[in-house]
């Protein structure tokens, strides 16, 4: 599998995290899909990635993006479709298949998916995976890479912000 080399950051505040998932968004190539897995606890920074990310795909603002801890899976429609799956509250990788997820997975939307580890079985090799945590008070890290072709030339077309020590 080709695997590009990992970008890691820190990120301070809100706007910064917003910031990276915008400017992911805007790397992906036209026509596509692809799989962002997002992992790190509660409360770290997933859902707000996303928020960047709908805003980057050009399908909703910032303040339309919620957690979809109670519905599993909030999808926005736009230039591509982008589906949000929160999958805290799934058993395992056949809940992905039970919601239908599994089309959108093969790449025919942008799935941005948080708590990955519990259905990896049913997620694309070929997928960004960021990991994000807490470094201090208003300080995430976050660790972005990527595994498969397309995912590796999404990776190489984002425009990265410069690191904060």
């Amino acid at each position: 599998m080709t695997t590009s080399a990992a970008r890691e950051l820190v990120l301070v505040g809100d706007d910064a995290t917003v910031d990276l998932g915008r400017r992911i968004g805007r790397a992906l190539a036209p026509d596509r899909g692809g799989v962002v897995a997002l992992s790190g606890n509660l409360g770290v920074g997933k859902t707000t990635f996303v928020k960047g990310l709908a805003e980057g795909l050009g399908v909703a603002e910032a303040r339309d993006v919620v957690s979809p801890t109670f519905t599993r899976v909030i999808e926005f429609e736009g230039p591509v479709r982008l589906v949000h799956v929160d999958a805290y509250r799934m058993k395992g990788p056949g809940d992905v298949i039970e919601l239908g997820l599994d089309e959108a997975l093969a790449g025919a939307a942008v799935v941005a998916l948080e708590w990955p580890e519990i259905v990896e079985g049913a997620l694309p090799a070929d997928r960004l995976t960021i990991a994000i945590g807490h470094v201090s008070e208003g300080r995430r890290s976050v660790r972005v890479e990527a595994g498969g072709p397309e995912s590796v030339a999404w990776f190489a077309r984002v425009d990265w912000p410069e690191a904060v020590a």
